[in-house]
């Protein structure tokens, strides 16, 4: 059911990423605990919330993600796997050798198309 509802959803690109009968089965092998662990109505409310992602352009559920599409099973209204924000700020030598790069770049870019105040 879960996977007959992603090729629905998902279409062609489904298709692209599970061309043949062989590769779905393995698909439904590989995802069959994570998916039976979960009730008709957590599956339900998973893709639900995906179809909603897909429709809104999130670039994360652009692909059938089986992974993420499970972890909007959850209460919560996000992935299954999230990245982590950067623990430690930038240092005063990373943003400074950034800014040269950019200067020296807009430079470079302004005496090739013949702009005047090349430094």
């Amino acid at each position: 059911m879960f996977f007959n509802r992603l090729q629905l959803i998902y279409g062609h690109r489904f298709t692209l990423q599970w061309p043949d009968e062989k590769t779905i089965r393995l698909a439904r092998r590989e995802w069959a605990g994570e998916v039976d662990a979960l009730s008709w109505e957590q599956l339900e409310t998973a893709l639900v919330r995906a179809k909603a992602k897909l429709i809104e352009g999130d670039a994360d559920f652009y692909w059938p993600d089986v992974g993420r599409i499970l972890g909007l099973a959850r209460d919560r209204r996000s992935a299954a796997h999230q990245t982590f924000q950067k623990v430690l700020p930038e240092g005063d030598s990373v943003k400074q050798s950034r800014l040269k790069a950019a200067r020296k770049g807009m430079a470079r870019l302004r005496s090739i198309l013949g702009g005047g105040d090349a430094q």
